[in-house]
């Protein structure tokens, strides 16, 4: 979804928060003007033109300031995923995008200029009478997140650090999110990043103080409280997607990670206000 915002003779504060649900990863671009990003006590100076990358929370405000225009860009991890793709450059982009970002204009005008018409790309490709081709979007997306990348200078950076152990870390990461429903074992992750079983154990447990597959059991988990919670599916439909063999298998695991069962989870978390809610359910960024 992408929201427009003209300018107009006066400030205004516009909610970036959707209480009936939906997309809280967002791209917010700036034109020129001036602006104030808020969640909370938080405030954060937007001076165009500039591009904002931000992971969307209850209370999340944003200012503009008289004759300041906006678009905001909303997308789903699943869009997100598709547009990161799986190459070199995947991992860091993966990294940038959990992150609150803001970029200007200032290191490279051309790139900003790019990234700007991606906005307008997609605004077109969402309004054809006809659907907007996924692929369109990821593509544009794409752009978007590798724009702001280079205009951070995290792509310079990214050079720097291409073997450290957070490296490692940041591509097991990105290579769980890619695989967890398919259930690889630790080995194969281990031979995908080109390291011994026993290293990528020891890397884990002495960063993270976790196992490797602890951890990857515990995005299994996450993925499943969000569905039971934000989906329609059936229990028995959230367990074949996650790639269990039946829901009895998948209620034995959720009980063993959660100490509820699916069904009575569901139930727990529906009852609560939305945005106590929105407080149980951790975003992947929490991932260590």
């Amino acid at each position: 979804m992408l929201r427009r915002f003209p300018s107009a003779l006066g400030p205004r504060r516009h909610a970036l928060w959707n209480e009936r649900g939906g997309p809280t990863r967002a791209a917010i671009l700036l034109p020129s003007g001036h602006a104030m990003l808020s969640v909370g006590d938080d405030n954060r100076e937007i001076n165009g033109p500039a591009c904002v990358l931000v992971s969307v929370q209850p209370r999340h405000f944003l200012r503009l300031d008289a004759g300041t225009p906006a678009q905001v860009l909303y997308f789903s991890d699943l869009l997100l995923v598709d547009a990161i793709g799986k190459g070199a450059e995947s991992v860091p982009l993966r990294y940038m995008a959990e992150q609150s970002l803001i970029v200007s204009s200032e290191p490279d005008a051309a790139l900003f200029d790019d990234l700007a018409h991606a906005f307008g790309a997609i605004e077109r490709e969402l309004g054809r009478e006809d659907g907007a081709s996924w692929r369109f979007l990821t593509a544009q997306l794409g752009v978007i997140l590798i724009q702001c990348w280079r205009l951070s200078g995290l792509e310079a950076a990214g050079r720097q650090s291409a073997s450290t152990q957070g490296a490692l870390l940041m591509r097991f990461r990105h290579m769980v999110e890619l695989h967890f429903r398919e259930h690889w074992r630790i080995g194969r992750y281990a031979e995908a990043l080109g390291l011994s079983h026993d290293r990528l154990h020891d890397i884990c447990v002495r960063t993270l103080k976790r196992s490797p597959l602890d951890l990857v059991h515990d995005r299994l988990a996450h993925e499943a409280c969000l569905q039971l919670v934000r989906s329609g599916l059936s229990i028995e439909q959230v367990a074949a997607d996650l790639g269990f063999r039946n829901a009895t298998h998948f209620t034995r695991f959720f009980r063993i990670r959660t100490g509820s069962t699916p069904a009575r989870y569901r139930n727990q978390i529906t009852r609560q206000h939305s945005d106590r809610r929105e407080d149980t359910i951790r975003s992947f960024a929490d991932w260590p």
